[in-house]
């Protein structure tokens, strides 16, 4: 006798309809998981996008559960296993293979280059461009104000002081010192600009200080630029000894670690310091040519030069752009005294000969060098400890340890060979010191050499670090302008104390003022010089733009109304008189 036919319920599931039919039943359950857990720990939720989203990750859920268990089923044979095994092995075989290739081609192709370029005269060690060792008892940096910047030692809680009282003295010597309580007038200094062609409004410097309790302030109210020296006569000492040191320690090294690793984790706080403390000797400066004390705002000024001079050596970007900071604000204090016509003629042929000996241009490639060496050891010291450290703290959050663990060593020596032959063919190459130029040409090709870079395991690191290497160049060249139109205003000065008037063209001042006129470093030309109707003057270089513009500065149409160094004249003006 025929049986009766089982039920859909009671016959097995198998073929590619019992998978689907369980594929269902399992996607159903989380659902009904998640929807049970949705009720009871959600108050306000869309339960549309909810269930929705829940639906996807239950399927997912039963997708993957699924294929485990096909998967185990097929593991069950002993044939499948040895299988198995077998592709394991060969997996494994071709991953060390392809790590071991990757690995020689990159250490290979790193060694060549850096032999290559050694055997010219390159140096990528850290510590070869360092500033050499000098005597304490000659050392600028090691005056005794300035000695606690670097004082300091590595605990596992960070970086502790050596001598904190001389920290803390070091780093209160400022002009800038916030009002307390905060002022919402009157709460910054109004100082000139070099780039705007602007001078110091002491008025609006004497608000500052006036009520500011972090200054002395005067019994009666004098006028600006006395109440300006009163308030800062409270780093007498300070710069007195500053002033001791310049002519007794000529030379300057900085104690910094050099051989500390990271190399991106050596600390540079003196840079800081000596920005602050450059700031304070113009306003001191500026105060005192106002009142007709010219010796006491050259000898301010010397310190400035000699506080911006003291950094000159160190092989590092950071502190190249420091030293040009500290340029500027000199070179404006300069301006200052010529503005009033405060230089005599000995003071301004001092002042020539101190800045004929700043070659910005050298110091420029000096500091790239050392950024290469920066880098490059970072990354090795990345290759070297990428198990044990986490990249964040050195690479931002673009990156992270999980990152960096299964790199292959080879990537890293493809991104310092990367790095170093875009130092080696476009940023070095964009300056020639020796013949005073500098080519924007050359800067444009390394920018549109690093924007056509696709991002890959030997190009990533250097997408990340050289970006910012274009705004160096720029920098440099514009404040080595300043620095050579600085020499021909005091040749222009002397001129005039000796003649009543400025002359028509440069080459009046050759050779009794100025032994030879620079050129133009953007295009190798002379000097742009015009007299001006107010009986002043008007120095400028084409720019970066390499086009004359008629000594005409581009404004930005940003709030504080800055110069695109880029695309105007760089240009150094005096007006006749104040």
């Amino acid at each position: 006798m025929d049986e009766a036919p089982k039920s859909i319920w009671r016959r097995p599931l198998k073929g590619r309809a019992g998978i689907l039919a369980w594929l269902f039943i399992l996607t159903l359950g989380v659902f009904a998981v998640l929807l049970i857990l949705g009720l009871i720990s959600a108050r306000n939720i869309e339960w549309s996008t909810f269930a929705i989203g829940s639906l996807g990750f239950s399927l997912a859920i039963a997708t993957g559960a699924m294929l485990i268990f096909f998967f185990l089923r097929w593991l069950c044979c002993w044939r499948n296993v040895r299988r198995f095994l077998f592709g394991v092995a060969c997996l494994i075989t071709l991953v060390a293979l392809f790590y071991a290739e990757e690995d020689w081609r990159g250490k290979r192709a790193w060694e060549q280059h850096r032999r290559e370029w050694e055997a010219k005269g390159e140096k990528f060690n850290i510590a070869d461009l360092a500033p050499p060792p000098v005597p304490d008892e000659k050392n600028f940096a090691l005056t005794p104000l300035l000695k606690p910047a670097l004082e300091f030692n590595h605990s596992p809680r960070g970086v502790v002081w050596t001598d904190t009282n001389g920290r803390a003295r070091l780093r209160s010597i400022r002009a800038d010192l916030a009002p307390r309580p905060r002022r919402l007038t009157n709460d910054h200094l109004v100082l000139g600009s070099l780039e705007k062609g602007t001078f110091a409004d002491l008025a609006a410097c004497r608000d500052f200080y006036r009520g500011n309790t972090n200054y002395p302030q005067p019994a009666t109210a004098g006028t600006p630029a006395e109440d300006i020296a009163f308030a800062l006569a409270k780093f007498d000492l300070e710069m007195a000894e500053l002033r001791a040191a310049t002519m007794s320690r000529p030379l300057s090294r900085y104690p910094i670690e050099y051989e500390f690793e990271p190399s991106w984790g050596i600390l540079l706080p003196h840079l800081a310091d000596l920005k602050g403390l450059i700031q304070v000797t113009q306003l001191r400066a500026v105060a005192a040519l106002a009142t007709g004390r010219s010796a006491d705002a050259l000898a301010d000024l010397e310190v400035g030069l000699r506080l911006s001079d003291s950094i000159r050596e160190e092989p590092t970007l950071i502190a190249h752009l420091v030293r040009i900071a500290g340029l500027a604000i000199n070179l404006q204090t300069l301006r200052e005294g010529l503005w009033r016509h405060a230089w005599n003629e000995s003071q301004l042929a001092e002042l020539q000969t101190s800045l004929a000996a700043v070659d910005l241009l050298a110091e420029y490639k000096h500091a790239m060098r050392g950024e290469r060496a920066f880098n490059t050891a970072g990354l090795d010291y990345l290759r070297r400890q990428r198990f044990r450290l986490n990249a964040m703290d050195y690479l931002g959050n673009e990156y992270s340890t999980r990152d960096l663990a299964w790199v292959p060593a080879g990537w890293f020596y493809q991104n310092m060979l990367t790095i170093s032959e875009l130092f080696q063919n476009f940023i070095l190459t964009s300056v020639d010191e020796k013949d005073r130029r500098v080519y924007p040409g050359q800067c444009a090709a390394f920018d549109s050499r690093l924007k056509a870079m696709r991002s890959g395991p030997y190009t990533s690191f250097a997408r990340l670090l050289m970006p910012v290497l274009s705004g160096a160049i720029v920098k440099s060249a514009r404040m080595q302008f300043y620095v050579d139109a600085a020499q021909v205003a005091c040749a222009l000065e002397r001129y005039r104390l000796a003649n009543g008037k400025f002359p028509e063209t440069l080459e009046a001042l050759t050779p009794q003022f100025l032994g030879k006129v620079p050129h133009d470093i953007i295009d190798g030309k002379p000097l742009h010089y015009r007299p001006t109707s107010d009986h002043g003057y008007l120095l400028y270089s084409v720019g970066w733009n390499q086009t004359d513009d008629g000594g005409e500065p581009a404004w930005k149409t940003d709030k504080e109304r800055t110069v695109d160094a880029t695309q105007s004249d760089w240009v150094w003006t005096c007006p006749a008189s104040l």
